[in-house]
């Protein structure tokens, strides 16, 4: 499968340079939802048996149902451990990454509910459909046969998994690096734990 992380530069186009999300959808259920189908394979380090069930949330079905809801878990654990990470940063970079990463700062209420809901619905949509093209057997490979073209021992296929993965990680790269650079520079949040050069392993 593509790089789990890889998948988040399907959902750029949604984002602002900011970081915030474009319209009324919701940056981090954007990128949650990218993330999404892909968490039953990390779950199965802990929890026996479940790494079955990715193929539960692959499918068409799970995308506005399933993956939505974990896509609402990824970014309740993504709040939980944001600012201890952004602690970890040089203090030059802390406001301007917090800047970044705080994502939207709207009302909860079910209007927001609906939108963070589409948000990851669209997200998950783009991972499923992204896989469709770089696994065996699925739909985007049988309607493409040039993609079970053997190259150098590999499927075209698994060389288009290898390819975008890499190619994606280079889009996100540049857009963080671009993101922070004109993000202002401002100094650290007050939320943000302070610790030591020790503390940072410095």
């Amino acid at each position: 499968m593509p790089f789990t992380l890889s998948h988040a530069a399907a959902v750029l186009p949604g984002l602002r340079r900011d970081g915030s999300a474009r319209g009324p959808l919701v940056a981090a259920a954007l990128v949650a939802g990218s993330f999404a189908p892909d968490i039953p394979y990390f779950a199965a380090s802990v929890v026996s048996g479940v790494f079955r069930f990715g193929h539960v949330t692959h499918s068409p079905a799970a995308v506005p149902t399933l993956d939505p809801l974990i896509a609402a878990g990824l970014v309740g654990g993504w709040l939980f451990l944001r600012d201890p990470l952004l602690a970890l940063l040089p203090e030059g970079w802390q406001g301007r990454a917090a800047t970044l990463f705080s994502g939207d700062r709207r009302p909860w209420s079910a209007r927001t509910a609906g939108w963070f809901w589409l948000s990851a619905t669209i997200g998950a949509t783009t991972h499923v459909g992204w896989d469709t093209f770089t696994h065996y057997g699925r739909w985007g490979v049988r309607m493409l046969p040039v993609l079970n073209t053997v190259v150098h021992g590999q499927q075209l296929y698994q060389w288009l998994q290898y390819g975008s993965s890499a190619a994606a990680l280079l889009v996100l790269a540049a857009f963080t690096a671009r993101a922070l650079r004109a993000a202002p520079k401002e100094p650290p949040p007050a939320r943000l734990p302070r610790l030591t050069p020790r503390g940072r392993g410095g």
